[in-house]
């Protein structure tokens, strides 16, 4: 999951980047780009906002199929040794 949020900064920040270079070299004036970056932020910020809860959500569901076949795959241990009944002999023996 690491590797992929990574890759994900990554990418953004190739882009934001792209985008401050573009418009260093733009022939539009300050105003115009200060204008279309503060629009594009806003933008960028969502779309990053919802790829982190996307990613969040699909970590969390195979967190949870994970617990679910490790549950599955190993017994129970209270159920396992419910039956094993020890008395006071049986702990002296012990040293």
């Amino acid at each position: 999951m690491s590797r992929t949020l990574g890759t994900l900064f990554t990418a953004l920040a190739s882009f934001s980047a792209g985008v401050a270079v573009g418009l260093l070299v733009a022939p539009q004036s300050g105003k115009d780009n200060r204008r279309w970056i503060s629009e594009h932020s806003a933008e960028a910020k969502d779309w990053v906002e919802g790829k982190s809860h996307e990613l969040l959500e699909q970590s969390e569901k195979r967190l949870g199929k994970i617990q679910h076949e490790i549950k599955g795959s190993i017994p129970d241990l209270y159920e396992a040794t419910e039956s094993l009944l020890f008395d006071e002999s049986d702990m002296k023996d012990v040293s």
